[in-house]
């Protein structure tokens, strides 16, 4: 092992100075091993299905000590690879070199430090790996299709099977209920449970812009409202609507279960006619309180699915389906007390309309907090004459759902890529620098950079003083008298570099390298924010903003690539400048 080492040193010597130098062949070595390592660690991390139940599952890394792991070794590697790289610098001793060398030895620390510090992505890959291989598309639809249908018969919450939840069949989706609460109701046209009051009404609609309903007098009063592009429907309670002779029972019953459990991307039921373009929402009063609730078209479909299942009253499709869903919570190992045949008895009541007669809790009653105390309202005898010992920990499993659809949809290198990208370029600058120009340049550099950021920010708060802080007059006076100096800065190395001593024309050599991605980002924010102030000039309402064209916006995150490979541009062409600093004589 030894003289293979001792021969390839040689050979890259003799061949490849740079990569010898620098160590490349042997810092990437151990990087790799250490690549593979983390990708192993991470397809075995979640091997345990209750890691899937806690929210962000994705995140492991974080939270079970794997970073700190990786930043030691991160540390470590860097440290040594330091050792050996500043052993020997011949840019320092004035050993012939050119343009083109200066900038692979860049390029070098560049990927040095990208491959030292990018565990993280490996890790994550690992685990998307596992994930890909363990549930694949078709096992987890499966299982969602079956859950959604199991769903219906959580029975964990009164509200979810109230009649104010019906949605089919017609004309249910197409009225309004009105819930009420303690309030004496004139007219017979109401279905009551316990002391609750409920009025379906026949609806009628206006339309208008965005803010004409809080704004106008005409469009107050809305229960509630879509929007469409810059266009919003107005919904108004219009007649009553008699819905007696549709309902069999106004208590709590399966019939009216109009949701959804999850939904997956390729799920027909859960995303049948959605528009993403749409903000649907739904307002309705309640003890004269207004309280927010999703209105969803697809309501309707989703309560017709349990609707059917309930009208083919085929016990075995309902038993079945009540299994298959167990055996799925035995999978993920969800925390559950229930059996087929208990749960069925307490759900199968084809004789009275599928009320609602048994609850079942969420978490095992011993673990319940609060303390047992008399009912104060008629809504809470109902629940503890139903409460069972029953319990069911279904949000467990839309954990593992989610944590699965999550990871299996998420890319590691692209969610993560510019924060190493930026981290590994900051890096190897200090380095490039430090290498160039040495430890006192550095150090002035950092102090000259310290002084004028005090300086810029003194100046910046003294002129808003003056004009009195009035509207974005202080960032524009901050953004230019800062790119005025940065202008300055980058030019004397480039055009005045034999006016000042070398050592002043190496403090704005080394800001140059940098912060040139810092200015040419302060000069497309600049751009940006006089095109933002432009467009709140021409137009007021806010849809219409969408048609300025925004300089900063228009790529978005991928400004970040632009801005990285003009980057690598600007520090090849500027090696140049750093031979020709070098020439200078000292003093």
């Amino acid at each position: 092992m030894k003289n293979f080492i001792h021969k390839t040193n040689q050979y890259l010597l003799e061949n490849h100075p740079t990569v010898w130098n620098t160590k490349l062949v042997w810092v990437l070595s151990a990087s790799l091993i250490l690549h593979i390592l983390f990708f192993i660690f991470g397809f075995l991390a979640i091997t345990n299905p209750e890691i899937l139940q806690e929210y962000g599952a994705k995140s492991i890394f974080f939270e079970n000590g794997t970073i700190f792991i990786s930043i030691i070794l991160s540390i470590l590697i860097l440290v040594v690879w330091l050792i050996f790289l500043f052993k020997n610098n011949a840019f320092k001793n004035f050993y012939p070199t050119s343009k083109t060398k200066l900038f692979k030895q860049f390029l070098i620390y560049l990927i040095i430090t990208f491959f030292s510090t990018t565990f993280y992505i490996s890790y994550n890959f690992g685990i998307k790996t596992y994930i890909a291989t363990k549930y694949d598309d078709e096992r987890v639809k499966k299982e969602i299709a079956i859950t959604n249908a199991a769903a219906l018969f959580f029975s964990e919450t009164i509200a979810d099977y109230t009649i104010d939840k019906r949605r089919h069949p017609h004309p249910f989706n197409t009225l309004y209920c009105e819930t009420l609460q303690d309030t004496h109701v004139d007219d017979s046209l109401f279905l009551s449970f316990l002391d609750f009051k409920y009025r379906f009404y026949i609806l009628k609609t206006k339309k208008g812009t965005l803010d004409q309903g809080y704004n106008d007098s005409i469009y107050k009063g809305f229960v509630y409202h879509k929007t469409k592009d810059s266009v919003r429907t107005y919904f108004y309670k219009d007649t009553l609507f008699d819905v007696s002779s549709l309902v069999k029972t106004s208590s709590p019953s399966y019939f009216n279960y109009s949701k959804i459990f999850y939904q997956y991307e390729d799920d027909e039921l859960g995303y049948e006619n959605v528009q993403y373009n749409y903000t649907d929402i739904d307002y309705y009063e309640y003890d004269n309180y207004n309280y927010q609730r999703n209105f969803n078209d697809n309501r309707e479909s989703w309560n017709k699915q349990g609707y059917d299942l309930l009208k083919r009253n085929n016990p075995d499709e309902i038993k079945q389906i009540l299994t298959d869903f167990l055996m799925i919570s035995n999978a993920y190992e969800i925390k559950h007390n229930l059996t087929a045949n208990a749960w069925f008895e307490m759900i199968y009541h084809p004789n009275d309309h599928f009320e609602l007669k048994h609850l079942i809790r969420i978490e095992p009653k011993e673990t319940l907090q609060f303390a047992s105390s008399e009912p104060k309202t008629a809504i809470e005898a109902f629940y503890k004459n139903h409460i069972t010992d029953y319990y069911l920990d279904h949000d467990a499993l839309h954990y593992v759902f989610d944590n699965i659809i999550d990871i299996k949809a998420s890319n590691p290198l692209i969610e993560s890529i510019h924060f190493f990208i930026w981290f590994s370029f900051f890096f190897s600058v200090l380095i490039f620098i430090f290498r160039i120009t040495g430890l006192k340049a550095l150090l002035f550099t950092i102090i000259s950079s310290g002084i004028l950021t005090v300086f810029v920010a003194l100046l910046t708060v003294f002129f808003s003083y003056t004009t009195g802080f009035n509207d974005n007059s202080p960032g524009y006076f901050a953004a230019y008298l800062t790119l005025i100096l940065s202008t300055i800065i980058l030019s004397i190395p480039i055009f005045f570099i034999k006016k000042f001593k070398k050592l002043v024309v190496a403090i704005c050599l080394n800001i140059s390298l940098a912060g040139f991605i810092l200015y040419v980002f302060l000069i497309i924010a600049t751009i940006s924010l006089h095109q933002s102030d432009a467009c709140i000039w021409r137009y007021t309402s806010i849809p219409y903003k969408k048609e300025c064209f925004n300089l900063l916006e228009s790529l978005g995150i991928n400004w970040s690539y632009v801005l990285f490979i003009m980057n690598l541009f600007f520090i090849y062409f500027y090696s140049g400048v750093i031979k020709n600093w070098k020439a200078l004589p000292e003093g």
